[in-house]
């Protein structure tokens, strides 16, 4: 007797397509998902104006004795 002869050829096992279906699967979402991301491009914020500077320039500009209380 063969040993053998009960293996049937890779195509031949389900378990081998259910991991190449799951294989192209993540790689067509994947690229479905690049191709949205190239498709749909979020604007760039420019760069805002500041609201308030850290400190007033009257007090900038005087000598740290005279700026504290």
């Amino acid at each position: 007797m063969n040993p053998n002869a009960n293996e049937s050829p890779w195509f031949r096992v389900p378990e081998v397509w259910l991991m190449i279906a799951l294989l192209a699967g993540t790689i067509a979402g994947s690229l479905a998902l690049v191709g949205t991301a190239f498709a749909h491009r979020d604007e760039l914020p420019g760069a805002a104006a500041p609201i308030a500077a850290p400190l007033p320039p009257s007090a900038a500009t005087r000598a740290a004795d005279d700026a504290t209380p």
